[in-house]
């Protein structure tokens, strides 16, 4: 028996659809609880420190989702800099000293040298030629570390200290540590930046409910 035209394609939009909701279901930012807690504890220089959700997002490229990423931080902006405006809390993050952490859990197998390329790419797009020369040789250390490929779920931190040392980990074991305030800053204007590789209001959307 053939199929009207017209209802083949109600059954293959009903089908679209459905998938569509599946993904929605199984992104990791509907289940931020499994891979991001409200509030990472680490401890630096034998400080006990305390950080909390500021927002989480998926980095997405050609329609594929590439990692999950959540941004903690140990201070609140003031009330003052979270009604002024979004770019205020950018600005506030990119300068306050208050440590701070990113977290990402990769959504699927990556090569060292594509994530590499896609960090080398962002600092970049945030810099000026001038800029990225004066802090090159820490970009450079800082991809030196990033030497192996990576899986599903294998998660990738990095830890910005109020003196401007850059700390990543790779599957909880410290792989690099960098002192440079002008690279941290750098670093952090991948997400945060005006050329920011995610949608970086969902970056703060707690600190926007919460204000």
């Amino acid at each position: 028996m053939l199929v009207p035209g017209s209802i083949l394609k109600h059954i293959l939009l009903y089908i679209c659809l459905l998938s569509v909701a599946q993904a929605s279901d199984s992104n990791p930012e509907m289940q931020d609880g499994k891979h991001f807690p409200h509030n990472v504890f680490f401890e630096y220089n034998h400080e006990p420190l305390d950080l909390s959700l500021t927002g989480l997002t998926t980095r997405t490229k050609y329609f594929l989702d590439i990692y999950s990423i959540a941004h903690y931080l140990q201070n609140q902006p003031s009330s003052t800099v979270l009604k002024v405006s979004d770019e205020n809390i950018y600005k506030n993050i990119l300068q306050n000293s208050s440590t701070k952490q990113i977290s990402m859990v990769f959504l699927r197998a990556l090569s060292a040298e594509q994530i590499q390329t896609s960090l080398r790419s962002g600092i970049k797009l945030n810099t000026t030629k001038t800029e990225f020369h004066k802090i090159q040789s820490q970009v450079e250390q800082f991809m030196h570390a990033i030497y192996a490929d990576v899986k599903k779920n294998d998660e990738f931190t990095i830890r910005w200290l109020p003196d401007g040392t850059v700390i990543s980990l790779f599957q909880g074991k410290q792989i690099s540590q960098i002192k440079n305030k002008v690279f941290a800053k750098t670093l952090w204007a991948i997400w945060f930046g005006e050329f920011s590789v995610v949608d970086r209001k969902s970056l703060i959307k707690e600190l926007l409910i919460s204000s």
